[in-house]
């Protein structure tokens, strides 16, 4: 059994990020699993993301594989705000980062992680088992999405989520109900129509609200009042975006309250005009029951204290995600009981470090303990940076090696 010091399980851009941080400060790390895998194969073709180009950088040490350099290279303007990013561009350039950051990650799933004498087991997808005495999860969002009780348990012919859709083009001639107010859901019934679709959005809450233009003319004033910041304008999101360990700091209930309730449901302010009067958005309109008859779903909706009920072919639930360490299928169940939790969400030290001597959680997860930014990309440059330098006080520092065993490097 190979024995590594660290493990990063997850290599998408947290996962990527924390390697290239290690990988510059001298210290052995492995990297398992498919990269950028959510991103390829969970989001939709066509989809553009809503953080701003500047907000999207993978991070390395020395700030070498930012997105100025890639567009700079491939002979493209730079544009750090007001520049909507497509996912293609995105995963181009998170391959392009890799490749030069972290050039050897093992694409391998992990199946089991249980913890043993002086570390952990890692069983993996091809039979192989390693050990690590640190190992890192930045596993991402797929574990945690979440449906509505009343969309019960229909096959994916009938009911599935935004994270379940690649090729929406399967959609044309159909009529789809999506059902959620944020990005995801906004966004997914405007490709849905562009494909062909008809498409409605189904909206609990009163109102849409939508992101404000960046392109727009704002005052000297005006923009020092709400400077850009990695989550958006204004102060709170400056503080938010920069001070994860002020946050860290912060009373847990305080913190979990911060996050539940912070960047909530909107729309990117280049959605809107792909939506607003183009497709109808049923606000004030909750789901209550769904049944199948004849191969369509029947929805019973709560409107103005009425029942209005309507057909529809398939129902895309855009309704996010909520963190549970019981999803992780791979945790080991006695090790899955020594993680201390609160509502779900682990609890972490100031190294993002669980109640588990060796277990770190990054991304999501995290989110309860630094934060909303570490559920964006601009979180990865606060977590790489205070892990590297919790591994660096506490390990021995060796040659430089992300290794693979016998795999060969990917994107070779």
């Amino acid at each position: 059994m190979m024995k590594v010091e660290n493990i990063i399980v997850g290599a998408g851009p947290f996962g990527l990020s924390i390697a290239s941080h290690l990988r510059e400060n001298n210290i052995e790390a492995l990297v398992i699993g498919r990269p950028m895998a959510s991103w390829r194969g969970h989001m939709p073709t066509g989809m553009i993301l809503k953080s701003e180009t500047f907000a999207s950088n993978l991070s390395d040490p020395l700030s070498r594989y930012n997105f100025e350099r890639f567009l700079r290279l491939r002979g493209t303007t730079y544009r750090p705000i007001g520049d909507p990013l497509s996912l293609s561009d995105f995963i181009d350039y998170a391959d392009w980062f890799r490749q030069h950051a972290v050039p050897e990650v093992r694409d391998v799933e992990l199946i089991n992680l249980r913890r043993i004498e002086d570390g952990f087991e890692l069983g993996l997808g091809d039979g192989s088992h390693l050990w690590a005495k640190r190992v890192i999860l930045a596993t991402g969002y797929l574990a945690f999405r979440q449906t509505p009780l009343a969309l019960g348990t229909f096959p994916a012919e009938l009911v599935t989520h935004t994270s379940q859709h690649r090729d929406l083009s399967q959609f044309a001639g159909k009529d789809v109900t999506v059902i959620g107010r944020g990005q995801s859901g906004l966004e997914t019934a405007a490709l849905l129509r562009e494909r062909g679709a008809n498409v409605r959005i189904l909206v609990r809450a009163a109102n849409v609200e939508w992101n404000s233009d960046p392109n727009a003319i704002r005052s000297l004033i005006a923009r020092l009042r709400r400077p850009d910041a990695g989550l958006g304008a204004g102060w709170y999101s400056l503080a938010m975006s920069e001070l994860p360990t002020a946050f860290f700091r912060l009373p847990l209930h305080k913190r979990d309250r911060i996050v539940r309730t912070s960047w909530g449901p909107s729309g990117a302010w280049w959605l809107k005009q792909r939506v607003v009067d183009k497709i109808p958005v049923l606000t004030s309109h909750e789901l209550s029951h769904v049944v199948e008859r004849n191969g369509k779903l029947e929805l019973s909706v709560q409107a103005a204290g009425e029942t209005v009920r309507f057909e529809t072919d398939h129902i895309i639930a855009a309704t996010g995600y909520k963190v549970d360490m019981k999803r992780l299928a791979f945790l080991d169940k006695a090790l899955q009981s020594e993680i201390k939790a609160f509502d779900g969400s682990p609890k972490l030290n100031a190294a993002f470090e669980s109640s588990v001597p060796g277990l770190h959680f990054v991304g999501v997860a995290s989110a309860q303990s630094f934060g909303p930014v570490m559920r964006f990309v601009y979180g990865t440059k606060h977590a790489a940076a205070i892990l590297t330098r919790h591994v660096r006080s506490v390990s021995q520092v060796r040659p430089s090696k992300i290794r693979t065993g016998d795999t060969a490097p990917v994107g070779a």
